[in-house]
Protein backbone atom coordinates (compact mmCIF):
# COMPACT_ATOMS: atom_id res chain seq x y z
CA UNK A 1 0.00 0.00 0.00
CA UNK A 2 1.56 3.27 -0.97
CA UNK A 3 0.36 7.27 -0.76
CA UNK A 4 -1.43 7.83 2.67
CA UNK A 5 -1.57 5.62 5.52
CA UNK A 6 -5.02 6.18 7.46
CA UNK A 7 -5.97 3.89 10.36
CA UNK A 8 -9.75 3.73 9.42
CA UNK A 9 -11.99 3.16 6.12
CA UNK A 10 -15.34 4.80 5.36
CA UNK A 11 -16.69 1.33 5.61
CA UNK A 12 -19.96 2.00 3.22
CA UNK A 13 -17.69 4.03 1.32
CA UNK A 14 -16.95 2.12 -2.55
CA UNK A 15 -13.66 1.37 -3.84
CA UNK A 16 -11.98 3.11 -6.46
CA UNK A 17 -10.07 0.85 -9.08
CA UNK A 18 -8.59 2.72 -12.35
CA UNK A 19 -6.65 1.15 -15.00
CA UNK A 20 -5.62 2.52 -18.31
CA UNK A 21 -8.24 0.38 -20.11
CA UNK A 22 -10.47 -2.61 -19.18
CA UNK A 23 -7.37 -4.40 -17.99
CA UNK A 24 -8.32 -3.71 -13.94
CA UNK A 25 -11.92 -5.15 -14.74
CA UNK A 26 -9.48 -8.23 -13.96
CA UNK A 27 -8.77 -6.90 -10.04
CA UNK A 28 -12.45 -5.94 -9.99
CA UNK A 29 -13.44 -9.72 -10.40
CA UNK A 30 -10.90 -10.42 -7.58
CA UNK A 31 -12.64 -8.10 -5.61
CA UNK A 32 -15.89 -8.80 -6.16
CA UNK A 33 -15.30 -12.63 -5.36
CA UNK A 34 -13.37 -11.49 -1.92
CA UNK A 35 -15.63 -8.80 -0.93
CA UNK A 36 -19.28 -8.73 -2.33
CA UNK A 37 -20.51 -5.98 -0.69
CA UNK A 38 -17.86 -3.50 -1.83
CA UNK A 39 -19.53 -1.11 -3.81
CA UNK A 40 -16.89 -0.68 -6.85
CA UNK A 41 -16.35 2.36 -8.85
CA UNK A 42 -14.04 1.56 -12.23
CA UNK A 43 -12.42 4.07 -14.27
CA UNK A 44 -10.87 3.18 -17.70
CA UNK A 45 -8.76 5.73 -19.31
CA UNK A 46 -9.37 3.94 -22.79
CA UNK A 47 -8.55 7.09 -24.35
CA UNK A 48 -5.52 7.09 -23.79
CA UNK A 49 -4.45 3.23 -23.59
CA UNK A 50 -2.17 2.00 -23.65
CA UNK A 51 0.19 3.28 -21.67
CA UNK A 52 3.19 1.40 -21.83
CA UNK A 53 4.31 3.53 -24.50
CA UNK A 54 3.57 6.92 -22.92
CA UNK A 55 6.20 8.93 -21.32
CA UNK A 56 6.97 9.08 -17.67
CA UNK A 57 5.60 13.02 -17.93
CA UNK A 58 2.68 12.08 -20.06
CA UNK A 59 1.97 9.07 -17.56
CA UNK A 60 2.00 11.35 -14.47
CA UNK A 61 -0.18 13.88 -15.79
CA UNK A 62 -3.21 10.93 -16.64
CA UNK A 63 -2.64 9.39 -13.65
CA UNK A 64 -3.45 12.93 -11.39
CA UNK A 65 -6.05 13.28 -13.66
CA UNK A 66 -7.88 9.40 -12.92
CA UNK A 67 -7.33 9.67 -9.67
CA UNK A 68 -8.99 13.33 -9.04
CA UNK A 69 -11.93 11.76 -10.97
CA UNK A 70 -11.94 8.63 -8.52
CA UNK A 71 -11.20 10.67 -4.89
CA UNK A 72 -14.46 13.08 -6.37
CA UNK A 73 -16.23 9.86 -6.15
CA UNK A 74 -15.74 9.66 -2.33
CA UNK A 75 -13.55 6.47 -2.63
CA UNK A 76 -12.18 4.83 1.00
CA UNK A 77 -9.02 3.56 -1.42
CA UNK A 78 -7.58 3.52 -4.78
CA UNK A 79 -6.85 0.32 -6.26
CA UNK A 80 -3.94 1.16 -9.14
CA UNK A 81 -4.95 -1.38 -11.53
CA UNK A 82 -2.01 -1.03 -13.71
CA UNK A 83 1.30 -2.43 -13.64
CA UNK A 84 2.62 0.56 -15.51
CA UNK A 85 1.60 3.29 -13.27
CA UNK A 86 2.46 1.14 -10.29
CA UNK A 87 5.70 0.77 -11.53
CA UNK A 88 5.71 4.81 -11.68
CA UNK A 89 4.54 5.33 -8.31
CA UNK A 90 7.03 2.07 -7.14
CA UNK A 91 9.82 4.29 -5.42
CA UNK A 92 7.41 7.01 -3.79
CA UNK A 93 4.14 7.48 -2.30
CA UNK A 94 2.20 10.72 -2.37
CA UNK A 95 -0.55 12.06 0.00
CA UNK A 96 -3.65 11.59 -1.59
CA UNK A 97 -5.91 11.39 1.09
CA UNK A 98 -7.11 7.95 0.80
CA UNK A 99 -4.89 4.62 0.39
CA UNK A 100 -3.18 3.99 -2.77
CA UNK A 101 -2.98 0.00 -3.51
CA UNK A 102 0.13 -0.79 -5.98
CA UNK A 103 0.52 -4.08 -8.10
CA UNK A 104 3.94 -4.85 -8.20
CA UNK A 105 4.73 -5.42 -4.44
CA UNK A 106 1.62 -8.37 -3.83
CA UNK A 107 2.84 -9.88 -7.23
CA UNK A 108 6.73 -9.98 -6.00
CA UNK A 109 5.46 -11.78 -2.80
CA UNK A 110 3.53 -14.55 -5.20
CA UNK A 111 6.92 -14.87 -6.91
CA UNK A 112 8.70 -15.03 -3.82
CA UNK A 113 5.99 -18.00 -1.88
CA UNK A 114 6.08 -19.88 -5.34
CA UNK A 115 9.47 -21.58 -5.57
CA UNK A 116 10.95 -20.67 -8.60
CA UNK A 117 14.53 -20.63 -9.51
CA UNK A 118 13.65 -18.62 -12.94
CA UNK A 119 10.78 -16.29 -13.76
CA UNK A 120 9.43 -14.49 -17.10
CA UNK A 121 7.59 -11.14 -16.93
CA UNK A 122 5.45 -9.28 -19.90
CA UNK A 123 4.33 -6.28 -19.65
CA UNK A 124 4.48 -3.38 -21.19
CA UNK A 125 7.81 -1.71 -22.52
CA UNK A 126 7.50 1.24 -19.55
CA UNK A 127 7.14 -1.50 -16.98
CA UNK A 128 9.81 -3.53 -17.75
CA UNK A 129 12.39 -0.66 -18.61
CA UNK A 130 11.54 0.54 -15.03
CA UNK A 131 12.82 -2.53 -13.53
CA UNK A 132 10.25 -2.26 -10.67
CA UNK A 133 9.64 -5.83 -11.36
CA UNK A 134 13.18 -7.23 -10.77
CA UNK A 135 13.63 -4.51 -7.58
CA UNK A 136 10.92 -5.54 -5.62
CA UNK A 137 11.44 -9.69 -6.46
CA UNK A 138 15.05 -9.61 -5.70
CA UNK A 139 14.64 -7.30 -2.67
CA UNK A 140 12.53 -10.60 -1.41
CA UNK A 141 15.22 -13.73 -3.18
CA UNK A 142 17.98 -12.28 -4.64
CA UNK A 143 18.99 -15.43 -6.03
CA UNK A 144 15.28 -15.75 -8.62
CA UNK A 145 16.14 -14.88 -12.55
CA UNK A 146 13.66 -12.60 -13.77
CA UNK A 147 13.39 -12.26 -17.61
CA UNK A 148 11.89 -9.59 -19.00
CA UNK A 149 10.04 -8.97 -22.30
CA UNK A 150 7.90 -5.81 -23.05
CA UNK A 151 5.12 -6.53 -25.33
CA UNK A 152 4.30 -3.42 -27.74
CA UNK A 153 0.47 -4.67 -29.06
CA UNK A 154 -1.18 -7.33 -26.84
CA UNK A 155 -2.86 -4.50 -24.11
CA UNK A 156 -4.19 -2.87 -27.24
CA UNK A 157 -5.47 -6.03 -29.02
CA UNK A 158 -7.10 -6.89 -25.45
CA UNK A 159 -8.87 -3.14 -24.75
CA UNK A 160 -10.16 -3.61 -28.46
CA UNK A 161 -12.53 -6.35 -27.26
CA UNK A 162 -10.09 -9.05 -27.42
CA UNK A 163 -11.69 -10.77 -30.43
CA UNK A 164 -8.65 -11.24 -32.79
CA UNK A 165 -7.57 -14.35 -31.27
CA UNK A 166 -5.07 -15.33 -34.05
CA UNK A 167 -3.32 -11.81 -33.39
CA UNK A 168 -3.33 -12.16 -29.66
CA UNK A 169 -1.87 -15.75 -30.06
CA UNK A 170 0.84 -14.34 -32.55
CA UNK A 171 1.45 -12.16 -30.17
CA UNK A 172 2.11 -14.02 -26.79
CA UNK A 173 3.68 -16.66 -28.97
CA UNK A 174 6.89 -14.07 -30.16
CA UNK A 175 7.25 -12.46 -26.55
CA UNK A 176 7.16 -15.35 -24.48
CA UNK A 177 8.67 -17.35 -27.14
CA UNK A 178 11.70 -15.10 -26.59
CA UNK A 179 11.58 -14.93 -22.93
CA UNK A 180 12.29 -19.24 -23.16
CA UNK A 181 14.81 -18.73 -25.81
CA UNK A 182 17.03 -16.67 -23.36
CA UNK A 183 16.13 -18.77 -20.06
CA UNK A 184 14.14 -22.11 -19.23
CA UNK A 185 11.36 -20.26 -16.47
CA UNK A 186 8.81 -22.01 -15.25
CA UNK A 187 6.71 -19.27 -14.43
CA UNK A 188 5.11 -16.15 -16.34
CA UNK A 189 4.08 -13.16 -14.58
CA UNK A 190 1.20 -11.47 -16.38
CA UNK A 191 2.60 -8.01 -15.49
CA UNK A 192 -0.01 -6.03 -17.76
CA UNK A 193 -3.64 -6.39 -15.85
CA UNK A 194 -5.11 -6.58 -19.60
CA UNK A 195 -3.19 -9.91 -20.05
CA UNK A 196 -4.86 -11.94 -17.41
CA UNK A 197 -8.13 -11.48 -19.76
CA UNK A 198 -6.07 -13.86 -22.41
CA UNK A 199 -5.39 -16.12 -20.04
CA UNK A 200 -6.60 -19.07 -21.96
CA UNK A 201 -4.23 -17.86 -24.74
CA UNK A 202 -1.20 -18.02 -22.33
CA UNK A 203 -2.62 -21.61 -21.79
CA UNK A 204 -3.34 -22.52 -24.73
CA UNK A 205 0.38 -20.80 -26.71
CA UNK A 206 2.76 -22.68 -23.34
CA UNK A 207 0.78 -24.80 -21.19
CA UNK A 208 4.13 -25.65 -19.42
CA UNK A 209 4.01 -22.43 -17.87
CA UNK A 210 2.35 -21.29 -14.49
CA UNK A 211 1.04 -18.29 -14.45
CA UNK A 212 1.36 -15.76 -12.05
CA UNK A 213 -1.49 -13.48 -11.90
CA UNK A 214 -0.69 -9.64 -10.23
CA UNK A 215 -4.52 -8.59 -10.14
CA UNK A 216 -5.44 -11.35 -7.77
CA UNK A 217 -2.13 -10.30 -5.56
CA UNK A 218 -3.11 -6.96 -5.49
CA UNK A 219 -6.93 -7.96 -4.54
CA UNK A 220 -5.90 -9.87 -1.85
CA UNK A 221 -3.99 -6.72 -0.18
CA UNK A 222 -6.68 -4.54 -0.21
CA UNK A 223 -8.78 -7.55 1.78
CA UNK A 224 -5.85 -7.71 3.97
CA UNK A 225 -5.89 -4.08 5.09
CA UNK A 226 -9.79 -3.98 5.22
CA UNK A 227 -10.00 -6.53 7.37
CA UNK A 228 -6.88 -5.37 9.88
CA UNK A 229 -8.97 -1.88 9.99
CA UNK A 230 -12.44 -2.87 10.07
CA UNK A 231 -12.82 -1.33 6.25
CA UNK A 232 -15.14 -4.36 5.22
CA UNK A 233 -18.74 -3.00 4.37
CA UNK A 234 -20.75 -5.44 5.61
CA UNK A 235 -23.65 -5.30 2.52
CA UNK A 236 -25.28 -8.26 1.07
CA UNK A 237 -23.98 -6.89 -2.80
CA UNK A 238 -22.37 -4.29 -3.58
CA UNK A 239 -23.09 -1.93 -6.89
CA UNK A 240 -20.52 -1.77 -9.95
CA UNK A 241 -20.18 1.38 -11.81
CA UNK A 242 -17.98 1.51 -14.95
CA UNK A 243 -17.09 4.75 -16.11
CA UNK A 244 -14.18 5.27 -19.05
CA UNK A 245 -12.79 7.97 -20.97
CA UNK A 246 -12.78 5.92 -24.05
CA UNK A 247 -14.99 3.85 -26.03
CA UNK A 248 -17.82 2.42 -23.43
CA UNK A 249 -19.01 -0.72 -25.77
CA UNK A 250 -16.03 -2.91 -25.32
CA UNK A 251 -16.71 -3.05 -20.99
CA UNK A 252 -19.70 -4.93 -20.46
CA UNK A 253 -18.78 -7.96 -22.87
CA UNK A 254 -15.54 -8.13 -21.15
CA UNK A 255 -16.96 -7.63 -17.90
CA UNK A 256 -19.45 -10.77 -18.84
CA UNK A 257 -16.43 -12.85 -19.97
CA UNK A 258 -14.25 -12.51 -16.87
CA UNK A 259 -17.75 -13.44 -14.99
CA UNK A 260 -18.09 -10.25 -13.19
CA UNK A 261 -21.96 -9.13 -11.75
CA UNK A 262 -23.24 -6.72 -14.48
CA UNK A 263 -22.61 -3.20 -14.04
CA UNK A 264 -25.32 -0.70 -13.06
CA UNK A 265 -24.00 1.43 -15.43
CA UNK A 266 -21.48 1.96 -18.36
CA UNK A 267 -20.74 5.81 -18.96
CA UNK A 268 -18.30 7.49 -20.94
CA UNK A 269 -16.83 10.75 -19.20
CA UNK A 270 -13.70 13.23 -18.85
CA UNK A 271 -11.34 13.47 -16.35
Amino acid sequence: MGGCKTDVFKKTAPVGVVDSGVGGLTVARHLQRMLPGEDIVYLGDGANCPYGNRTREELETLHRKTFGFLLRQGVKAIVVACNTVSSLLDRRAADYGVPVFTIIAPAAQAVARSGAQRVGLIATAFTVHSGCYERRIHALCPQIEVVSKDSPSLAALVDGGASDEHAIDAEITAQVGDILRRAPVTHLILGCTHYPIVAANFHRCFPQLALIDPAEEEAAALVRALRENDGINPAAAGRFSIYTTGDPSVYAPIAARLGLTPPSLVEQVRV
